[in-house]
């Protein structure tokens, strides 16, 4: 059997031809258009990607409060701070309840654990509670601490 000439009349004797007069494939433009939408998310999970992992791998100093109280009396914050590492960490300022306290940089080099004493003053304070604050350091970066007044 011959499949060259009309494929009408093949179709019609029931004969399949080995292609089919209307084809059932993608035209150019939806393959560009699929094409698109695959660049499209595979780049926004790159960069998702990339930033998740960069962020998780720099090298941020770290700091450890673990005293922290307010002397009433003296009107000092003192706070004890130990620097875990990578990387030395110089405190710029104190702040406590919302007023900075005075400034005093002081660095802290990996491994070393010390206390960092400032002169405060806090409108009322009252023994016993606690309130809030953060140290601020020369990279820009904040701990925050909660310190008993005594």
């Amino acid at each position: 059997m011959s499949y060259v000439g009309d494929t009408k009349k093949h179709l019609k004797s029931g004969a399949y031809p080995l292609m089919s007069t209307k084809l059932k494939g993608m035209t150019s433009l939806e393959i560009a258009i699929i094409l698109a939408i695959v660049l499209i998310i595979a780049v926004a999970v790159g960069w998702y990607l990339y930033t998740t992992f960069v962020a998780s791998t720099a090298t941020q100093g770290r700091l450890a409060i673990s005293n922290a109280e307010y002397l009433v009396d003296y009107g000092q914050l003192r706070l004890f701070i130990s620097n875990p590492g990578p990387q030395n960490i110089t405190v710029k300022v104190a702040v406590l309840n919302g007023m900075q306290c005075t400034e005093a940089p002081r660095t802290y080099r990996v491994g070393q654990s010390d206390w960092y004493i400032v002169s405060c003053s806090l409108s009322n304070p009252v023994r016993g509670t606690m309130v809030s604050g953060y140290v601020v350091t020369t990279a820009g970066t904040t701990f925050p601490f909660n310190a008993i007044v005594r």
